[in-house]
């Protein structure tokens, strides 16, 4: 019975850990102003993205978001665009990145996006924010 609640403990420390490791996520981008890491994640964007599903050109069409408009569905906030790259979106094209690519990939991708941005600011200015 003592291997068993040991193994029991084991596991449990496995998932805390775990829990601790995806709420440690930066809230803010590591790699925002990062030259080098946004042109990385220009290629992901290109090769991942837009190999499969999003546009990277304006007024191309495809049936998955823009993702330089800044009109998202799912959040708009550095972490909230990690999240739905992380762990995608249910019942939607949306798959999981979480695991197929490291944390810092998703963060460039993000960087990417962001420097990419067709956002307008009240006065007309583009800027590399959302709304």
């Amino acid at each position: 019975m003592r291997l068993a609640s040991g193994g029991l403990f084991v596991l449990l420390l496995v998932v805390a850990a775990s829990s601790l490791s995806r709420a440690s996520q930066p809230v803010r981008n590591p790699f925002t102003e990062d030259a080098a890491a946004v042109e990385e994640g220009r290629g992901l964007l290109e090769s991942v993205c837009a190999g499969y599903c999003h546009s990277v050109e304006e007024g191309e069409s495809t049936d998955a978001p823009d993702l330089f408009d800044c009109e998202w569905w799912h959040g708009d906030t550095d972490a909230e665009l990690f999240r739905v790259i992380r762990d995608g979106v249910p019942n939607t094209r949306m798959q999981s990145f979480g695991g197929q690519f490291p944390d810092d990939d998703l963060w460039r991708l993000i960087a990417a996006i962001r420097a990419g941005s067709r956002c307008q600011e009240d006065d007309g200015q583009t800027t590399g924010t959302p709304r």
